[in-house]
């Protein structure tokens, strides 16, 4: 596995243009749901800013991924929800966010949608996932933070996910390294075209 910073994105226009063939596997999620330690743990090493302060995650960071075969970018967006920052900037997030989706669909091989299962699906992760439904986007429901959830809230979980019509496909825990290699076999899978 080969796994190389590509660039930060703070505005549509620089988004990085490439000749490469290469999809997106974007990992997207509220705020805190762990998106940079699922992505570092992915890949074996610290590659994406881990912090406990919700919000680190500003910019759309593009990794150049090299796994089986295969070919990719991984793409790290801003958390959603209760990020902390002034009105302004937390508009920008939203327009860089919904501007990525909007501009990027067709590149998209596999949207993970990280869900914190202590917490279980928001009303942010609800209108993400109809969203992404409408735009015709793959993706896969990811459940974080595994280790810190108890029996009963998994299962409440599961249970409004199910009320959704969606299964997850990973139960993870960055911390343990739960779920690993299954989100690697999903991935390769989307990738792949089955």
């Amino acid at each position: 596995m080969k796994v190389e910073f590509v660039k930060s994105v703070y505005r549509l226009e620089d988004l990085p243009k490439t000749n490469e063939p290469r999809r997106e596997v974007v990992f997207v999620g509220r705020s805190n749901v762990g998106k940079s330690s699922l992505l570092n743990m992915l890949v074996g090493r610290n590659i994406a800013r881990v912090g406990r302060t919700p919000g680190r995650t500003r910019s759309i960071n593009y990794f150049r991924w090299d796994f089986e075969g295969l070919k990719a970018f991984l793409v790290d967006l801003p958390g959603y929800g209760f990020a902390k920052g002034d009105r302004k900037e937390i508009e920008n997030w939203k327009k860089l966010i919904e501007g990525y989706f909007r501009l990027k669909a067709g590149d998209i091989g596999l949207v993970l949608v990280l869900i914190d299962a202590k917490v279980g699906p928001t009303e942010d992760d609800k209108a993400l996932l109809s969203w992404l439904k409408y735009l015709n986007v793959p993706f896969e429901v990811v459940l974080t933070k595994t280790d810190k959830a108890t029996q009963k809230e998994l299962a409440q979980t599961k249970k409004k996910l199910k009320a959704l019509g969606i299964n997850p496909a990973v139960r993870t825990s960055a911390k343990e390294g739960q779920g690993k290699e299954k989100l690697l076999k999903v991935i390769a899978q989307a990738l792949r075209g089955g």
